[in-house]
């Protein structure tokens, strides 16, 4: 994401040289071959004390080609206490001097050639000298007392490496021209000599600024151009997607510890908002630093492209590198030895994870087993692989063909000999209503209690909302989902802008990359308007993770996007506290932005209001990344495009691990074993759930995962 480029106004630099200014005024300066930096950080440590007090400032001696010897120093002119300094507004601004009192040099003949005592002609310091000067600033800012030291002061520190002699014989000079009664010495004050007593006031000087070091600049720079930007929590890009801080509950550990530490197959479900996804995202995790030495150790799998594309994973099959794996076992491990990326992969893998099991076929996880075993030449279930696998059983079925039996992968011949345990969480997150826990558990196992009937018809009324955010009506099919979505849309008369996807990948055939493609939350063509109703589809922080609603309310540049101080957009915040030649710039900058999307050459992104745990959030939503990633990194597919999806409407099956605060479900179309128990528990609460066409029978469930289900293991017992 291309960094905001910030200007330094003319203020800023005058401040800057004025501060410049005063901290070369007034320094005295002695020419040495010899400079012994060791001593610098422990001389300043036991002059600084005491800076408050009267210090003598000196001029600047003449450049080495006119002093031939270190002691040939000239006596130097006595000068009053400190100047006072004007303003620094101005770059050429010079300190005023007080104007009586000021002794004059002799003019005789036998007098030494006097040093210029002016202080406006002072040569410019080296690069070196600036960086020097500005380290010695930072560090006296901890190593002085709450009193602002004085330039002088400052000066003084930086000519303390001088050699012995040199010192001496500068001090001797000094002795004859200063009047003690109303100095004291700068170099017995950084010796910690006893000092006179002072008869005249030091007058006030203004507080010095610390300069500020490179690091520094660069630092508050980015912190500005993060506060123009009104990222609203957000470092610019997914780049800066923030990590979710997850806190685990007690099983969800034991899993952990099964898992990671103690390396066995493990099989874990529960019902829906028990935390599945955000288990096994950990897992992932932990995993991945466990085998940190090799990278493609762990492969992430899932049933469907939708459920890989969540977890950033790649499908069972597309991991196997056997197609759809139609043929035998032996003749898949022929074909699958020609493909020497594939084999390799199948070597490699320590960690085999497998998503959304129950969509997956007895005889195709049995196959899968036999041909791990052929081609890594072990006996052992999926030759060694440790395997971990997640689902609900409940949820939607294996895909058959005609009207046949599915075999779920709990009735696999190596399901058994594989698994080492079977865990079922019992712990719900999503929902916080214990009444609507049981109705959904009693609609998962497919047996209401008249008390539910009841209650499920009764959430037939319409629900209303004040924030004009409408419930996403959830569909069987994904034909239904783009006629409603569609239709909302062309009901907006408001302006917006359509957002073509950017997609490339290692898969070079057009139809396999598409069908991969299409699992991908993130459309490939998205038309928003302003009011568009909209879903966020990828996590961006705590407050705003996959799954939260919110509505389009224009558009906006980068360059121009800034927040009020309650996160709210301020579209013309930018133009506010400007002069009159940087408005006209801003202005200038603006109209041809809108010349650009004038032409079709640019489009701006949307800002969306977002509905958040007490409130609202502005965002300028950017484009992000959705990749289908194998093992090793490569990647198979991938999807540059904003992470928007409209939200009136939505599918049964994307709708899958998803949690919505608003939903709209119409049983009457529902035509799956599942299907209703999946989109009945998107739902966090009773009060923001509608459903229509309640029938009793239209709640399913298989028999056999019922059964089945009875000997899962608790942890919590």
């Amino acid at each position: 994401m291309p960094s905001l480029i910030t200007s330094r106004t003319g203020s800023n630099t005058s401040s800057s040289s004025g501060s410049t200014s005063r901290l070369n005024n007034g320094f005295s300066r002695v020419n040495s071959f010899k400079r012994d930096w060791g001593n610098d950080v422990e001389e300043e440590k036991t002059s600084l004390k005491g800076s408050s007090e009267v210090i003598e400032v000196l001029d600047w001696s003449p450049s080495p080609d006119r002093v031939k010897r270190k002691g040939n120093l000239p006596p130097l002119p006595s000068i009053p206490p400190q100047p006072k300094f004007s303003s620094s507004s101005s770059s050429s601004s010079k300190p005023s001097f007080p104007s009586s009192n000021i002794p004059k040099p002799s003019a005789t003949p036998s007098s030494k050639p006097a040093v210029a005592s002016t202080f406006y002609n002072i040569p410019e310091l080296t690069p070196a000298e600036k960086r020097r000067k500005a380290i010695l600033e930072a560090m006296s800012q901890n190593t002085t007392s709450s009193q602002p030291l004085p330039p002088s002061a400052q000066k003084q520190h930086e000519s303390s490496t001088i050699t012995s002699r040199s010192e001496t014989s500068t001090q001797s000079t000094m002795k004859g021209k200063v009047n003690p009664s109303e100095f004291v010495s700068a170099s017995s004050q950084l010796r910690g000599l006893e000092k006179p007593s002072v008869n005249q006031e030091l007058p006030s000087l203004p507080s010095l600024p610390k300069r500020a070091l490179p690091w520094e600049e660069e630092h508050a720079t980015s912190k500005k151009a993060k506060t123009r930007t009104g990222s609203a929590g957000r470092s610019s890009g997914s780049t800066l997607n923030i990590k979710q801080k997850v806190t685990l509950s007690a099983e969800q550990q034991k899993v952990m510890q099964l898992v990671v530490a103690e390396g066995k197959n493990i099989f874990f479900t529960g019902s829906a908002g028990t935390g599945k996804s955000v288990l096994l995202r950990e897992l992932i995790t932990n995993l991945r630093k466990k085998f940190s030495s090799a990278p493609d150790a762990v492969a992430i799998t899932a049933s469907t492209g939708i459920a890989a594309c969540n977890i950033g994973g790649v499908t069972l099959h597309s991991f196997g590198g056997v197609g759809l794996a139609i043929e035998k076992a032996d003749v898949l491990v022929g074909k699958l030895k020609k493909n020497k990326k594939a084999a390799a992969r199948w070597q490699r893998t320590k960690v085999l994870i497998i998503d959304e099991v129950s969509m997956v076929e007895g005889q195709m996880f049995d196959k899968f087993c036999k041909v791990a075993q052929m081609i890594r030449k072990n006996p052992k279930p999926w030759g060694g692989i440790q395997i971990v696998v997640t689902g609900d059983f409940f949820q939607l079925p294996p895909v058959t063909k005609g009207n046949s039996m599915p075999k779920f992968c709990f009735e696999a011949d190596m399901w058994n000999e594989t698994i080492h345990m079977s865990v079922n969480l019992s712990k719900v997150f999503r929902q916080k209503d214990p009444r609507f826990i049981d109705m959904l558990n009693e609609m998962r196992f497919g047996k209401l209690t008249p008390q539910s009937n009841q209650a499920f018809r009764s959430l037939a009324r319409e629900v209303r909302y004040d924030d004009n955010i409408e419930p996403t009506e959830l569909f069987p099919r994904r034909e239904d989902v783009d006629r409603a979505n569609g239709t909302r849309l062309n009901q907006l008369n408001t302006d917006g802008y359509s957002y073509m996807s950017t997609d490339s990948g290692q898969i070079t055939d057009p139809i396999q990359r598409e069908k991969l493609l299409s699992n991908f939350m993130a459309p490939k063509f998205l038309e928003l308007k302003v009011d568009a109703q909209v879903m966020l589809i990828k996590n961006m922080d705590e407050t705003l993770v996959n799954g939260s609603m919110g509505r389009v309310i224009g558009f906006c540049h980068k360059s121009f996007y800034m927040t009020d101080s309650t996160g709210k957009w301020a579209p013309d915040a930018d133009l506010e506290d400007q002069d009159e030649e940087e408005r006209h710039k801003r202005l200038k900058l603006r109209q041809t932005f809108e010349d650009k999307v004038a032409s079709g050459a640019l489009k701006p992104p949307p800002v969306v209001r977002f509905n958040v745990p007490g409130g609202t959030r502005d965002l300028l939503v950017e484009p992000d990344s959705f990749k289908a990633e194998l093992p090793n990194g490569e990647t198979q597919a991938a999807r540059h495009q904003l992470p928007l999806i409209l939200a009136w409407a939505m599918s049964i099956h994307k709708s899958q691990g998803q949690t919505l605060d608003r939903v709209k479900v119409d049983l009457g179309k529902v035509f799956e074993k599942g299907q209703a128990y999946v989109a009945l528990s998107r739902a966090t609460s009773l009060e923001g759930l509608q459903v229509l066409g309640f029938n009793p029978d239209k709640v399913m469930a298989h028999r056999k995962v019922a059964v089945w289900s009875a000997q899962l293991k608790d942890l919590n017992v």
